[in-house]
């Protein structure tokens, strides 16, 4: 049923005389934004059901009627200090409109971090057994919102930090932070504390660590795993590890980990504090062969940092590669990260913008039915340098019938059809910045519309 008749259908069953009276042409108003807004928020947001599970087959994520959920988060991992609930709102509402269905989020900051009300997370330098209503009811105010707004929340509840000064370990004086000054009995009870508060909501999974392998708080993190398995049962755990690594590198047997979380930037990139980084559809396939549980790229590149790397089309290579190579989401990365003053222009970045046309076409094309051409079998020497932040990658549909190709930039291909397991019947260029599609021209010669990153979808 259409936006329009829908709203003719409430329409016909109001009393208009009653629009004489001002105070009731205001009322009425109000009425009508109301019903548009929520009619229309139904017609562009793929309701979903939560809590999200694993798929039988353990290689994506599905809600609770079994329907396929492709992850794309933001990360603003800052919102529950910087902001107040309405500008909150306002971040939460444009980035659905963008196709944002996740957001990351650290619960209690970095060492010493409060609120722009001045609020600690606890009352008592860092102690767990202490926590401050006053910022915690604001995050449940937060919490309310993103159920409103159907987007899906993994909180990161103690984030250990790359650079000894967060909350795990040693600082760099060799002092102990908070989890390791808590101990494990108190970070067990402050586990349980959170599951009892934030147990009710369907649309949360945690994110253990952060950052970091959990080697420095192993005990730690195990006490604050426990607590929240006690207090919890329908919300999904991950792992953020090091850079490089990913959830099941650093935990290969743990019971708890529902799925995993990989982490890199790409070859050549000197500005992590681990530098040797391979290319996101490197460690995608590695996860991918492990066959353990699904996987999503957690962190990578961030638009607008680091320089030149920062760029729109940057941001797009590390999802699409993600996406085409087994991963069941991914997560996208700016400056907004830290809430700066220019929060709301920055919502607005031009990498950000196109990640509607991905969501879009991985529900067209059934991504959780992909199958990763790991092996190169499709584009050959066409997919260029392995290990280069320039490769393409392809990945194909159902019982191999057709592919979803994603070229990072101009070239002419040279394909292998005779592995597709069907005859090719449709050739159509999809623009990842529009997504609009279009016809092949020339199927003799796969030369990409411009010198930009383009996808190739075959039958």
């Amino acid at each position: 049923m259409s936006l329009s008749r829908n709203i003719y259908e409430i329409s016909i069953n109001m009393d208009f005389s009653l629009l004489s009276h001002p105070k009731n042409r205001r009322s009425y108003r109000y009425f009508f934004s109301l019903v548009f807004f929520s009619l229309l928020s139904n017609a562009l947001f793929t309701q979903v059901q939560f809590p999200l599970k694993t798929s039988n087959n353990n290689r994506y994520l599905v809600d609770a009627q079994k329907k396929p959920f492709f992850y794309q988060a933001d990360t603003p991992w800052h919102l529950f200090f910087d902001l107040t609930v309405a500008q909150a709102d306002t971040l939460i509402r444009i980035r659905k409109e963008q196709g944002v269905n996740s957001l990351q989020i650290m619960l209690t900051g970095a060492k010493d971090q409060v609120d722009y009300r001045g609020n600690s997370p606890w009352l008592d330098d860092h102690d767990f057994a202490k926590p401050n209503e006053l910022f915690f009811a604001r995050v449940d105010s937060i919490m309310t919102l993103t159920q409103q707004y159907n987007m899906f929340i993994a909180i990161v509840p103690l984030w250990s930090g790359c650079c000894r000064g967060d909350m795990a370990g040693l600082d760099r004086d060799g002092n102990p932070l908070p989890m390791s000054a808590n101990g494990v009995d108190k970070t067990y009870a402050f586990g349980k504390w959170l599951g009892d508060r934030y147990g009710k909501y369907s649309n949360i999974m945690w994110i253990i660590g952060g950052d970091n392998d959990p080697f420095n708080a192993i005990e730690e993190y195990a006490a604050l795993v426990k607590g929240l398995k006690e207090t919890t049962s329908d919300q999904l755990m991950t792992y953020h590890a090091a850079s490089t690594h990913s959830s099941t590198d650093v935990y290969p047997d743990a019971d708890w980990l529902d799925l995993s979380m990989i982490y890199t930037y790409f070859r050549g990139f000197n500005k992590a504090w681990n530098r040797i980084q391979p290319d996101v559809y490197e460690v995608a396939y590695d996860e991918y062969r492990k066959r353990k549980m699904p996987f999503f790229l957690g962190e990578s590149n961030y638009e607008r940092e680091h320089d030149d790397w920062g760029n729109p089309t940057q941001v797009r290579k590390q999802a699409y590669w993600a996406a085409l190579s087994g991963a069941t989401g991914h997560a996208y990365g700016s400056s907004n990260w830290k809430i700066p003053d220019n929060w709301r222009e920055l919502l607005e970045m031009p990498g950000a913008k196109t990640f509607q046309y991905l969501i879009q076409l991985m529900q067209d094309v059934k991504f959780h039915q992909l199958q990763p051409d790991f092996l190169g079998t499709l584009l050959g020497e066409s997919a260029g340098q392995y290990a280069s932040n320039d490769f393409a990658v392809a990945a194909f549909t159902m019982r191999k019938k057709g592919a979803v190709i994603y070229i990072p930039s101009g070239r002419t291909l040279t394909l292998n059809l005779s592995v597709l397991g069907a005859p090719v019947q449709s050739l159509q260029w999809y623009n990842p910045r529009t997504g609009k599609r279009s016809k092949v021209k020339d199927i003799n010669r796969l030369e990409t519309p411009t010198d930009e990153d383009w996808v190739l979808l075959i039958n």
